[in-house]
């Protein structure tokens, strides 16, 4: 019966991170998405589809370097969960003290899922920054 509430103690300590992962993979969702439109728009261009508009080479190359570090991070975040869950379980059937492991797993995750917002965040307004304002479209 003790086996039966050290299972059932193992897996409430990996449900919180488990829960982090479908919102690390949904971030992840949002950035291929973003970086699959980027790329079919340097396509356009690049095969006369499209005229770039004034400095959009410039920002797609900076907006693509901003989804593949936000992209590395949110990967970085998921891998450090996992190995949170990893250790969570092998400090339970092991009987090892692991608190010290497991705050510093999900800091360093946390910490990861913090710079890949921020890279998002400036991807989006690198993006914002591709859109027609009335000083860049002639008279209507």
């Amino acid at each position: 019966m003790e086996d039966v509430a050290e299972i059932e103690r193992a897996i409430q300590a990996a449900i919180a991170p488990a829960f982090l992962l479908t919102g690390i993979f949904s971030l992840l969702n949002v950035l291929t998405g973003r970086l699959g439109r980027l790329i079919d728009r340097e396509r356009a261009i690049r095969n006369g589809l499209s005229p770039p508009l004034r400095g959009e080479l410039k920002r797609l190359a900076q907006r693509a370097r901003c989804l593949h570090h936000a992209i590395g991070a949110s990967v970085t975040a998921a891998i450090l969960l996992c190995g949170l869950i990893v250790a969570a379980f092998g400090g339970v059937f092991l009987g090892l003290r692991v608190a010290w492991v497991l705050a510093l797993l999900l800091v360093a995750a946390m910490l990861a899922m913090v710079a890949a917002l921020g890279l998002f965040l400036a991807e989006v307004r690198l993006a914002s920054a591709h859109l027609p304002l009335e000083h860049d479209v002639g008279p209507a």
